[in-house]
Formats: structure tokens, C-alpha cells, sequence
């Protein structure tokens, strides 16, 4: 792999890898792609592929790093003595029946006192103890699970390890971050991120969009349960596959109907509000969806979606997503005579050279604030951003210790503010409109507003003038949109050269599909993810409720920014991070990707794994409880065996059945406890209620409770790292609209009130 200079901002950081899972081994790939040198530990990769793809996928993994065997420890030695971090998955538990963990910490032991190490694993149990874990235990434990499949059958599993995955960008981010710590203090960190806490935040958040609406959130097909808050959210089959159609706003629900010709069934009051009918009318339109789609093809309703302004996406197979020119042209995907190469979902710019560069009010953040409670203390954000992806970044910034001040407009409000009110009894929460949506106050905690329109040449004016004041700019627009006010990162670079510009859009800035727009669902249907979730190929689930396309990619780009902000701690030199959150989804599914480049097509696994027997979800005693099984080697399916009555060498169905009939007479987290205790990995599958109420997430401190003056007391939940034991915390809620635009203004840019006064009047700022 060949980087240039600004495409590599951790050059001559030097990463020791353990690992033996997805997660690991993921966070040292991405680590490589910022420009890390990576000696990894010739530890097996043991994940959800298939055996034939197997070689295939380490290329994927591992074809950048410098792999050392065990068997040769000068090269180990010298590996460790150089490390500047070590990314660590097998500390705790591994499918090796212990051998990569011993192998592990033998290394750790001639690790140098002041060197950061990022402890990844499946998931940690109350008393921080060691116990086999899985991927499928994760979402399991963190109430992911909960939401995925029809009712009443077995919860559905993240296939192909995604849950790893999704942890081993988490990890990344904890290790640019550790660099940070490290240059301000040369005491040893140890940063624990753990699957099933990655997985909790997610539902988290995306449940702010539920329970307090009360919306549940639980299995509910191929949709959003109860639309999660405005209709529709829902895959729809149609004359050549399926489509996903997620409209969040009336006026995507209007650009539908008006696609549909505005039939006369849609000319009902009750059909007038999406929120309405996704709280009481959902049934009733779905089959009016149903036959229309069906007389179409997914080319056909794409095409209508771009016309009429509505969010849809052809639900693509793997195959067909790999094929898209639109990758291939952003060069993120390459073919070889072998095989299909996935690469990195992001681009990064230098900035542009310019005399204009303006003298700041504020000296440049260089992280010597840093402490591990706020590890980015003095750094200051601009937040462009709304609805989902580019807040979760800005709140996790905050989270961990930055300022962050958001731009809003009224007029444009953004779209988290207009999800509708909050309810509590049956009853909507009083207050005004804007400011009771539970939703926006999780994804903005602790910022602060400035109310502006950037619409007027004063208001793009003012943000250019912030802009030179900050050392982070973020925003998830769609291309061009800031472009049009005179914002684009040419023009705010040549003022702050060591501006961080962190673009997010569904496909990226560049390319044939660069304008289109949407939601989650939009990601994955077109990244192929949701052609592989579901029970089997005539049943497909998709997510719709976790929306997993957010939150990923909102956490490869928090990776990518951190990494630019330690490169720039070096340098003094800033980038413009160009980030596709669909080329995010489709670099975690590098296990179906290898599976396809070696001729096979990726399954729809349901519950079930490539390598681990048994491997799934069984009923145990009640009426809906669920517990996760996954034997992974001989000495594990031995135990399981005897545990649940089964002759010794039992395995297949046989096995099985045994423990199906076990399970079925035990509470879930009895039976969980008892194969844990005897070495299984067996996690209840946990509802969000039951999730967020559990010792286990006490344990954790992953929930925080704020106090909003028109919501009142909320769960919120933070960046689900620690470090050294201590984690972090929502401790302020979501601003109110343009509660601190004088005061930023001020203090700021050093306007004075009449100054403030005058942009008032003229509508400039609010």
C-alpha cells in the first residue's frame, strides 16, 4: 500500500497487533490505512467465513501489516520494544481454546510501562471477570437482537461478525486517541472497548426515537416497528427484488405520494401526517405501498425517488453493490486477477496553500490539555451537521472533552428537532415544538446553538469567521450544498490551514451517485447488508431497526478524524476527510465480500456460523425469551454436551435438540449463567428495557441520566469506552434553538451587542 503524505496522518506510529477475532484485526487494518506501520502476532483469524474465502479474506485483513510468527521471538521482542500502541482482541477470551490469550499476554508482559494498549473483546460481564464471548452474544446482550425478525420467532443475529467489526473501528478511534493522551502524559493507558457496549450505545441512541414516543422497540418484519416515528420505514418487494423507503419528514412522505400520482385513498386526513400514520395508520397504507411497488421495478422507483425527493434504495445483493461504477470510480473498489479488494471508505485532502490565512483569537488546539477524563480538552468543533450520523460524531467529541457549537436555522430546522413529541401516559410532553423531541437531545448533548441562517451572504459569512476560529468542522449535507454558500473546504482552509473538515455523505463527494440522499436503510440496501439479514433468501429482514448505517459510519469517521487531529498535533497542518457511509457499511462486510470474490454467494446465515457448531438463538422457559448458544471448538461442544444431558461426542442436530429441550425449561438468564460458568458463551437476549435496567449495564455505566428542562429526566448514553476503569458520560442535555448565539458571537468572533443587533434585525441570526 502506497500513501501519500497527507493521506497518511499516523505516519511513523508503529502498532503492535494481537489478534485473533474481527475486531482486532480491523482495527489494525483501518490503523494501517491511516498511514500506521502494523506488526501483527501470526495469531489465527478465527471469524464467519467460509473456509474456501478464508484466505482471501487475511489478504483483506492482513495484507498490509508485517506478520511475525510466534515461534520467533527476536522479532516479537524488537516489535514490542517499538510499539507505540498495541490493539489487542484475545486478552480475555479466544476461540483457541485459550491459546491466543496466553500468547497475548506472554507479549504484554515485556510491554513498555508507558504504551498504550486498546483491550477489544465480545463483551465483559458485570464484574469485569473473564468469560467466552461471541459476536452473536453481543448484539444478544446489548438489545440489538431484540429488534431484528418477525415476532414471535428466534431474534435474528448481525451476520458475519459485525458486531466485531463495528468494535474494531471503535478501537481505532480509542488508539489515535491514546496517541493524544500519550504526548501530554507518559503514564500507561489501557482502553477497554467491548462489542456489546459499542452494540448498547447504538441502541441506545436509536432508541431515543422510540420508548419515550412510546414507540416499542422490537421484532417487527421487514419495517421499523411502528415506522420508528414516521411512515413509511419498510422493505417492499417489487417486480425484479425489493426496495427500502424510509420517508423522516412530510415532505419526503409528499414527494411519495406525488411519485404514486397522488391516488385518491392518499387524499384522507388521516394519511396527511407521516407521524400520524406511522403511529395509527400503518397497516392500512402499507398495502396500498405493497401493490405499487409490486408493478415496479427497483430501477424504476429509484428513478422516482431522485425526481420526487424520497428516500429509496434498491435492496442490492452483494454482487450487485460490488458492481456499482460508482465505487469503482472513488477507487474504493479495485479487482485483481484474483479477486475483489474492498479499500478504505474515506478520501483526505491536504489544504489548500493561501496568503489569506487569518491570525486566530485562540491559540490552535495541540492537546496539551489532555487528561483521560477529557482527553480532548481545548479543542473546538463547528458542527454543520443534523439528524444522526454527523451529531453522534460531534456528541462524542464532547463526551470527550470538546467544545462543539451547533448551527441551526428555525426556518430549516434540523431534522431530529421535527421527530414530533415526545409522550408520556398517552399524553404529548408540553413545551415548545422544537424542543421536545428526546431524539435531538441524545444526539446533541452538552452543545451549544447559534441560531443563523446561512442561506444570507452574512450568515455564510459569520460561519467562514467561526470556521477561522475552530479546529473541527463537521457536516453530513449533501455534496455541494455547502459549496453553493461559499463553505467548501478550499475556502475555509485557505484561512485556518489547520482546519479538520470531516464531510459525511451517503456516497461520498465524488462519482455518478455523489447527489443521492437518504437515510440508514438507504445505506444498506444499496451497500448489499440488507440482502443478508433476514431467516433465509425469501425472507430478508434488512435493519431497519437499528439503522446500522448511522452509527457505522459515524464511527469510521470519528477513526479518521482523530487520526488527522494526531496527525496534526505533529504537523500543524490540517485535512478535508471526504467519508461515504455506505462504502463504511461495505468495508465491515468484508467477510461476504471475500466469500463473493472466491465465487461463492454470501448466505443469509440467519443464526447460524461458518465455523462455530451450534451457533444460535433457542427459546427458553417463558414467552418470549431467547438465549444465544455458540460452541466453538471440540473442548466447548464437550462441556455444552454434558451440560444440557447429551451424549459426549454429540454434535449436529442432536446436539441441538438437547439443548433446545434444556433451554426450554429454564428462565433465560439461569440457563445463561449455568454455560457460562461450565466455559459456553450464552448471553439472554435482551430487550432495551431489560438491557438498560440490567447490573450488567450498571456495571458498565453506560447509561447516564439528564435532566432536560421541557423532557425532564432522559437515559442518554456516551462514547461506551474507558480508560484505565473510568468510562464517560452524558452530563448536560441538548441546547434549546439559538440559546447561545449572543454569547458565542461575543466571545467568539468579538462581536459587540450592536453589532449582534444589527444581524438580528436583518434576519441574519434569530
Amino acid at each position: 500500500m502506497n500513501l501519500n503524505a497527507h493521506d497518511a496522518p499516523l505516519a511513523g506510529v508503529r502498532v503492535l497487533e494481537l489478534s485473533s477475532r474481527a475486531s482486532g484485526a480491523y482495527a489494525g487494518w483501518l490503523l494501517a490505512q491511516l498511514g500506521a506501520s502494523v506488526t501483527r502476532l501470526d495469531l489465527p483469524t478465527v471469524v464467519d467465513c467460509d473456509p474456501i474465502a478464508q484466505a482471501e479474506l487475511e489478504r483483506s485483513l492482513h495484507g498490509d501489516k508485517v506478520q511475525v510468527a510466534s515461534g520467533d521471538p527476536a522479532a516479537m521482542a524488537a516489535a514490542t520494544a517499538s510499539a507505540d500502541v498495541v490493539v489487542a482482541d484475545s486478552l480475555h477470551d479466544d476461540a483457541l481454546d485459550g491459546a491466543a490469550t496466553r500468547a497475548s499476554l506472554a507479549v504484554l508482559a515485556d510491554l513498555a510501562p508507558a504504551c498504550p494498549v486498546i483491550d477489544v473483546s465480545s463483551h465483559r460481564v458485570a464484574d469485569g471477570a473473564r468469560a467466552p464471548s461471541s459476536a452473536l452474544g453481543a448484539a444478544a446482550t446489548a438489545g440489538m437482537s431484540w429488534s431484528l425478525g418477525h415476532p414471535g420467532l428466534e431474534p435474528l443475529a448481525l451476520p458475519y461478525d459485525l458486531p466485531d467489526f463495528m468494535a474494531g473501528t471503535e478501537a481505532a478511534s480509542a488508539a489515535a486517541l491514546s496517541l493524544v493522551l500519550r504526548r501530554a502524559s507518559q503514564s500507561r493507558q489501557v482502553w477497554d472497548v467491548a462489542s456489546s457496549d459499542v452494540l448498547a450505545m447504538y441502541v441506545g441512541q436509536i432508541c431515543s426515537n422510540f420508548l419515550p414516543y412510546e414507540r416499542p422497540w422490537r421484532r417487527d418484519g421487514a419495517r421499523a416497528s411502528m415506522s420508528g416515528g414516521s411512515y413509511p420505514a419498510a422493505m417492499f418487494a417489487c417486480r425484479d427484488g425489493h426496495v427500502s423507503i424510509m420517508c423522516r419528514t412530510n415532505r419526503e412522505w409528499n414527494g411519495l405520494l406525488r411519485a404514486m400520482g397522488d391516488p385518491d385513498w392518499s387524499q384522507d386526513p388521516k394519511f396527511e401526517d407521516s407521524r400520524v400514520v406511522a403511529r395509527l395508520h400503518a397497516d392500512e397504507a402499507d398495502p396500498h405501498l405493497v401493490a405499487w411497488t409490486r408493478d415496479r421495478t427497483r430501477d424504476e422507483i429509484f428513478a422516482l425517488g431522485k425526481e420526487f425527493a424520497f428516500p429509496v434504495a434498491p435492496v442490492l445483493s452483494i454482487q450487485e453493490a460490488l458492481a456499482q461504477e460508482q465505487f469503482s470510480m472513488r477507487d474504493f473498489i479495485a479487482r485483481d486477477s484474483e479477486s475483489v479488494v474492498v479499500g478504505r471508505p474515506w478520501k483526505l485532502s491536504p489544504p489548500v496553500a493561501s496568503s489569506t490565512a487569518v491570525v486566530s483569537r485562540r491559540a490552535p488546539w495541540d492537546g496539551s490539555r489532555a487528561t483521560p477524563d477529557k482527553p480532548l480538552a481545548g479543542l473546538r468543533v463547528l458542527d454543520l451537521s443534523w439528524v444522526w450520523s454527523g451529531p453522534m460524531v460531534t456528541a462524542a467529541l464532547h463526551d470527550l472533552g470538546a467544545e462543539i457549537l451547533k448551527i441551526e436555522n428555525r426556518k430549516r430546522a434540523d431534522p431530529a428537532r421535527l421527530r414530533g413529541r415526545a409522550y408520556r401516559d398517552g399524553v404529548p410532553v408540553d413545551g415548545p415544538e422544537l424542543e421536545v423531541t428526546p431524539y435531538f437531545n441524545q444526539m446533541n448533548h452538552g452543545k451549544r446553538s447559534i441560531a443563523l441562517d446561512i442561506a444570507t451572504d452574512e450568515g455564510a459569512a459569520l460561519v467562514l469567521d467561526l470556521a477561522a476560529e475552530c479546529d473541527v468542522v463537521v457536516e453530513n449535507m449533501r455534496p455541494g450544498a455547502l459549496e453553493r454558500r461559499g463553505l467548501h473546504y478550499e475556502r475555509l482552509s485557505a484561512r485556518n490551514p489547520g482546519i479538520v473538515m470531516l464531510s459525511m455523505s451517503l456516497m461520498g463527494q465524488t462519482g455518478p451517485m455523489r447527489s443521492v440522499g437518504g437515510y440508514a436503510p438507504v445505506m444498506s440496501g444499496l451497500a448489499g447488508l440488507d440482502s443478508v439479514v433476514g431467516y433465509d433468501e425469501d425472507d430478508l429482514i434488512g435493519l431497519f431497526n437499528p439503522a446500522l448505517g448511522d452509527p457505522n459510519g459515524a464511527g469510521h469517521a470519528l477513526a479518521v478524524l482523530l487520526a488527522a487531529l494526531a496527525g496534526r498535533q505533529q504537523t500543524g497542518v490540517g485535512a478535508w476527510i471526504d467519508l461515504s457511509q455506505v462504502e463504511a457499511l461495505m468495508s465491515i462486510q468484508r467477510i461476504a465480500v471475500a466469500e463473493r470474490g472466491r465465487g461463492a454467494t454470501p448466505a443469509v446465515r440467519a443464526n447460524r456460523h461458518a465455523v462455530f457448531e451450534p451457533h444460535g438463538t433457542w427459546r427458553s422457559l417463558g414467552d418470549d425469551d431467547w438465549v444465544t448458544v455458540v460452541a466453538r471448538t471440540d473442548d466447548e461442544r464437550e462441556s455444552l454436551a454434558k451440560v444440557v444431558g447429551a451424549h459426549a461426542d454429540a454434535s449436529g442436530p442432536e446436539l441441538e435438540a438437547a439443548l433446545q429441550a434444556w433451554l426450554a425449561a429454564r428462565p433465560a438468564s439461569a440457563a445463561a449463567t449455568e454455560l457460562t460458568t461450565a466455559g459456553i458463551a450464552a448471553h439472554p437476549v435482551l430487550s432495551f428495557e431489560a438491557m438498560t435496567s440490567s447490573d450488567w449495564a450498571r456495571s458498565r455505566g453506560l447509561v447516564s441520566r439528564v435532566e432536560h428542562p421541557f423532557l425532564g429526566d432522559q437515559l442518554m448514553f456516551a462514547v461506551p469506552w474507558k480508560c484505565n476503569g473510568a468510562g464517560y458520560s452524558v452530563t448536560a442535555p441538548a441546547p434549546l434553538l439559538g440559546a447561545d448565539t449572543d454569547r458565542v458571537l461575543g466571545d467568539v468572533l468579538g462581536l459587540a451587542s450592536t453589532d449582534i443587533g444589527r444581524f438580528r434585525e436583518s434576519g441574519v441570526i434569530e
